[in-house]
């Protein structure tokens, strides 16, 4: 569900779409300006050096149009800056009981609900470093697909998951705590949809989560199935994942953000296997 609406409209919204009480709510990161100010100071350095070469520095002149041209250099570093801070000042996740409402950009509001959301995640983990980037693409069947947190992969994501149609595909913000809304969103979903899946697995339906299928006696990975007794591990690694069982190592073609909510069917893996993912 998209709509356009303005700041005081954004409490009747998610009172008539029937999210109940907000749980937390989440403002866009600080924006880095380190590449803007770092290529500003660049190309400020060049033009002295070439003014200092040609000795214009040495006369009145030289120094009036280096004064401008500094000047110029920072009021367009203050107007970069003053642009990116005011183009997401609305922006905000809010997370309520039965769904979340994204707003912005500008004055686009979008729902997702959490008994229908489609959630494809993306974390890209820096060994070096230890830090991680979180990138949530949001699907569901009344609204637009909207990619949150850190743009890095957003974009691949995106024509990925999305079959490459891109005309109704939103870049969002990347709010701040990642670490927090990530896991809090693959909970409620979870929390939300997981009784219905086995539910419907034991009713002996075959859902499918990507290019795995399960349903009530079987996983079914690249169009073998293995028995859930017959597994004997489970494991994520360079991004996909591991299924041991008796006698073979099987592993997912696509990497694990290619499947929609991949933390549903992690629970249901737990659920009839009793095994723990490493």
């Amino acid at each position: 569900m998209n709509r356009h609406a303005a700041p005081n409209e954004f409490d009747d919204i998610a009172h008539r779409a029937g999210l109940g009480n907000c749980r937390a709510e989440y403002k866009p990161r600080p924006t880095p300006f380190v590449l803007p100010l770092f290529i500003a100071g660049v190309i400020y350095l060049l033009t002295v050096v070439c003014l200092a070469g040609t000795n214009m520095l040495e006369n009145s002149f030289g120094v009036i149009m280096l004064v401008i041209f500094t000047l110029f250099i920072g009021l367009g570093v203050l107007n970069v800056v003053h642009a990116k801070r005011k183009s997401g000042a609305g922006d905000v996740l809010r997370l309520y009981d039965n769904g979340l409402i994204v707003k912005g950009p500008k004055a686009l509001v979008s729902i997702f609900y959490w008994d229908s959301a489609r959630v494809h995640q993306r974390l890209f983990r820096y060994p070096q470093t230890g830090l991680t980037t979180y990138n949530y693409l949001l699907t569901g069947p009344d609204a637009s697909p909207i990619a949150i947190g850190d743009p890095k992969g957003a974009a691949a994501s995106a024509i990925v998951n999305l079959q490459g149609d891109l005309a109704n595909f939103t870049l969002g913000a990347a709010f701040s705590s990642p670490e927090e809304w990530g896991p809090a969103i693959q909970q409620a979903v979870t929390r939300t949809q997981l009784p219905d899946v086995l539910a419907r697995i034991d009713r002996g339906e075959r859902l499918a989560f990507g290019d795995l299928a399960v349903e009530r006696d079987f996983l079914t990975i690249d169009g073998t199935a293995i028995a859930w007794n017959r597994l004997q591990a489970v494991s994520l690694h360079d991004g996909v994942a591991l299924f041991k069982s008796a006698d073979r190592l099987f592993r997912t073609r696509e990497p694990v953000y290619t499947i929609p909510n991949f933390f549903v069917l992690q629970e249901v893996v737990r659920a009839r296997t009793g095994l723990e993912w490493t």
